[in-house]
């Protein structure tokens, strides 16, 4: 359930904030900026949760809180909205660091708990992609543009059922405390793991260019607030295919190589979307980001979790997703002007270069290297 109504906040925020931050005025640096908040707290939130996940056993606890604050910054937007400053660029910056500081640590948090109780990683996580794709989808079709200003209260009223999704999540962990961050810093520092972190970073760069721009860009090419929910359930809906069959299919398969061949298949992704000329293509193009972000998912957690062990699993996770917050924000400062500039295309071909290398990078080290280190049993099953 926690899956189904947290990822259902996130299916209402991530097509349609760029679109109310446009609306309430922020364009090119401000968009860029704010935007790149929410992968900027998660260079600090996640590696921060995730050694006091092993440090004090901590789950369930250190989740309802980051729903609660992540739920209480949504609802400060909404207020502000009421209130008449929500134009007020101080007050959307202040909302958006309480916001992004929680969002990627309740994620880690989820997945820990889902991990360390076993049972299908895969199909449990396809859950969540089916409550983004209800939300997205249910909010371009049935709410009309005018009352799109009140998307944070809608985002808020999500997240406050997130909170109360996790009340009954375990508490605590039964596996054994880390010995220190000293213990957690030696599995981080492994040259494997460190190139992997790299890599990470540079695809998420290139994922969040579509993050940031592919609402619109659909819209520049003609879509209706309909047809873009449309295009994010298309994409979705073949994230959820490959999530339940993951279990099965990807158990016996290198994470090495999966990530290897999901950064190809981004660069792919982005280079198609970059000659786009019209939304009826774009619908041929969305079931690609199965691969770009679902394979990419999977088998990252797959490898973090085979590079650590149940002492330093969270600080291993934080690390990852610290590394997604790097290239995320990179990014996003970056695209928000280049498509103000240059538009779509640009965004999307250099988006393509950073993928395609991501992907040379994993071949060449990781793959030709062997098994990242500790052996576990698969996330996958």
């Amino acid at each position: 359930m926690f899956y189904f109504v947290s990822f259902g906040a996130l299916g209402l925020h991530a097509p349609y904030f760029p679109l109310w931050l446009e609306a309430h005025g922020f364009t090119g640096v401000a968009m860029g900026v704010i935007a790149a908040l929410s992968p900027a707290m998660s260079f600090f939130g996640p590696p921060l949760v995730g050694v006091l996940s092993d440090a004090r056993g901590a789950r369930g606890n250190l989740l309802s809180a980051a729903c609660a604050l992540s739920c209480s910054a949504m609802a400060g937007l909404c207020v502000a909205e009421l209130m008449g400053s929500s134009r007020a660029f101080g007050v959307v910056f202040a909302a958006m660091v309480v916001y992004g500081a929680c969002r990627s640590p309740m994620i880690l948090l989820v997945d820990r708990i889902a991990l360390e109780h076993g049972g299908n990683y895969g199909q449990r996580r396809a859950w969540g992609s089916l409550g983004f794709l209800l939300a997205a989808s249910a909010f371009g079709r049935w709410c009309p543009p005018e009352s799109w200003r009140w998307l944070p209260g809608m985002v808020a009223v999500a997240l406050a059922a997130a909170f109360a999704a996790s009340l009954p999540l375990p508490r605590a962990s039964s596996a054994l405390p880390s010995r220190g961050l000293n213990e957690a810093k030696r599995a981080l520092e492994r040259p494997q793991f460190v190139v992997f972190l790299v890599c990470s970073a540079i695809f998420a760069a290139s994922h969040s260019g579509y993050d940031l721009c592919g609402a619109l860009f659909f819209r520049d090419l003609g879509a209706s607030g309909k047809t873009i929910g449309l295009l994010y359930g298309t994409a979705v809906v073949a994230e959820i295919a490959l999530l339940a069959a993951a279990g099965s299919a990807l158990r016996n398969v290198r994470p090495e190589l999966l990530l290897s061949l999901a950064y190809a298949g981004g660069g792919l992704r982005w280079l198609l979307m970059s000659g786009l000329s019209s939304t009826d293509l774009a619908f041929g193009l969305q079931p690609l980001h199965a691969v770009s972000f679902g394979l990419v998912w999977l088998s990252s957690l797959e490898y973090v979790r085979r590079s650590s062990d149940a002492r330093t699993l969270g600080s291993a996770q934080g690390a990852f997703m610290a590394a997604n917050a790097v290239g995320g924000v990179l990014g996003m400062i970056t695209w928000g002007p280049l498509y103000a500039s240059q538009g779509g295309a640009s965004v999307f071909m250099l988006a393509a270069g950073l993928s395609i290398g991501a992907a040379a990078l994993a071949y060449a080290v990781l793959c030709r290297r062997g098994p990242p280190g500790l052996a576990h049993s698969s996330a996958l099953r």
